[in-house]
């Protein structure tokens, strides 16, 4: 005879099917809202190790342009991970499944827009572009312009990083994008470049500074910059280096 208590406990641990998942939960999750999602995710996965399993269910649950998406946004060993889990057999408790769906919905809800949504706009532009807007910003809304400021990466930001993330970012750079980018630099912020470089490599790039000083102009100076930046804000991405302007940034670390 079956008890009563295993009868409720049954109920409690039904298991979901993934058809019966994609049919109820997560279709607010759309392309247009993926990058938000993944975010969520790596705050929810860092807050807890354990809770990678709900990226799973994520992925698995919604559209596969959707999926693909989220996943854009991981490295290629968290990918491969993501695929290896979803290829073995991963179990949720339909409550399970009803709490995490909620928590997720309130948490995308809280992130669209706002600052997110500017952040990834702004991750875009030229430096020129961003010039423009910061100066608007600041003198139009000057209330406004801190908040704003933290979401605007210029190529002087990566000077105020760690000693280690500084090294990071610039040892892997090529040394003609650093020879043009520099070229035009204070001197103190070319001798912190030098300061992490090999010693055969800062010797082509300070051929390239000088060489550079009298060449390159302005919109070429701007785009090695611009470059820099952009390949910075991958590592900060990726987990390589600490968030460049802080937590109130619109990335994650």
């Amino acid at each position: 005879m079956v008890d009563k208590t295993d009868i409720k406990n049954l109920a409690v641990t039904e298991t979901a099917s993934i058809d019966q998942v994609k049919k109820e939960h997560f279709s607010y999750i759309n392309k247009e809202n993926a990058y938000h999602t993944a975010h969520v995710l790596k705050k929810i996965i860092k807050s807890k190790v354990d809770n990678i399993k709900y990226l799973y269910l994520v992925i698995s649950s919604v559209d596969p342009e959707v999926a693909e998406r989220i996943m854009e946004e991981f490295d290629d060993e968290m990918k491969a991970q993501i695929i290896a889990e979803m290829l073995s057999l991963i179990q949720f408790t339909k409550s399970e499944i009803d709490q995490f769906d909620k928590i997720l919905r309130k948490l995308l809800t809280e992130q669209f827009g706002g600052r997110y949504v500017l952040a990834k706009i702004i991750e875009y532009l030229d430096i020129d572009q961003k010039t423009v807007i910061n100066d608007a910003v600041t003198s139009r809304y000057p209330e406004t312009a801190s908040a704003f400021r933290k979401i605007m990466l210029f190529f002087e930001d990566l000077f105020n990083v760690s000693e280690k993330d500084f090294a990071r970012i610039f040892s892997d750079i090529p040394s003609d994008v650093l020879s043009i980018a520099f070229c035009q630099m204070p001197s103190d912020k070319v001798e912190k470049l030098y300061a992490v470089m090999p010693k055969g490599i800062k010797n082509m790039v300070q051929q390239g500074i000088e060489f550079g000083k009298s060449k390159y102009s302005r919109t070429e100076i701007k785009k090695a910059q611009q470059y820099i930046i952009e390949y910075s804000r991958n590592l900060e991405r990726d987990g390589f280096i600490d968030s460049i302007l802080g937590d109130d940034s619109g990335k994650e670390k």
